[in-house]
């Protein structure tokens, strides 16, 4: 068997391939649960670094959140989430966003809240969503619904546009769109919550109707989340 013999001007190749085969082939990482701040990383220009979001079922400052990697990026805004507990979590790791608790709605109303867990994903105040699960709630308690009308006038963006809603309401989901001025906030992405799963059930639903009727458009989908845009933005890497 003939050697293999490396030669000086073989070095710069082998160094390159190296490089090339360990150092840089490293998994990228994401907080949000289904990779949804990789999708945003992609489309968001990378010199947009003071955007606003409004987080809706928030749920937790850094895992599975959708705009933990846009807070280290210098994005702030509202966090909101109907469990006083992930709030006081948001308070501790994140203070230089408004963090609220509050159970959103379409409607103010007094609803009953299921939790079926301390800290748990599936927190809910929508009973179609609690009739399609198989275990009991831990705790059922009234809650009061407000909008996101009203949590955005009182809060410091009720001048401002939005660059980013992240909607996560365990089936309510579609009464929390509802319940924002999109003319006024003028959310440059909309990220909701969808347990359908196909795209013709997708494109038939009322989420995706009420989106497209208001000019934006369906450019992603990870597992359980849609990804809407409007058509053009200072914020984005490329326009459509």
């Amino acid at each position: 068997m003939q050697a293999t013999m490396l030669t000086f001007k073989d070095i710069p190749h082998s160094i390159w391939l190296i490089r090339k085969t360990w150092i840089t082939r490293g998994a990228r990482l994401y907080y949000s649960q289904y990779g949804e701040d990789a999708v945003l990383r992609e489309i968001i220009s990378p010199s947009f670094n003071n955007g606003v979001y409004v987080d809706v079922g928030a749920y937790h400052p850094i895992k599975f959140s959708n705009t933990y990697a846009l807070y280290r990026r210098g994005w702030r805004g509202i966090n909101i989430d109907m469990d006083p507990v992930k709030i006081e979590a948001f308070k501790l790791a994140r203070s230089d966003d408004t963090n609220v608790c509050a159970a959103i709605s379409n409607e103010k109303a007094t609803r009953q809240a299921y939790s079926f867990s301390a800290y748990g994903l599936t927190s809910t105040i929508d009973p179609g969503e609690v009739a399609r699960r198989t275990e009991t709630p831990i705790s059922v308690r009234n809650v009061e619904t407000t909008t996101l009308n009203e949590v955005l006038e009182n809060s410091c963006y009720s001048a401002r546009e939005i660059d980013l809603l992240s909607i996560d309401a365990e089936g309510h989901d579609y009464h929390v769109l509802r319940s924002i001025d999109l003319k006024k906030y003028r959310p440059k992405i909309v990220i909701v919550e969808s347990t359908l799963m196909s795209m013709n059930d997708i494109m038939n639903s009322a989420i995706y109707r009420y989106l497209v009727e208001r000019d934006y458009r369906l450019i992603g989908w990870t597992h359980l989340s849609l990804i809407f845009r409007i058509e053009r933005s200072e914020i984005f890497r490329f326009q459509l």
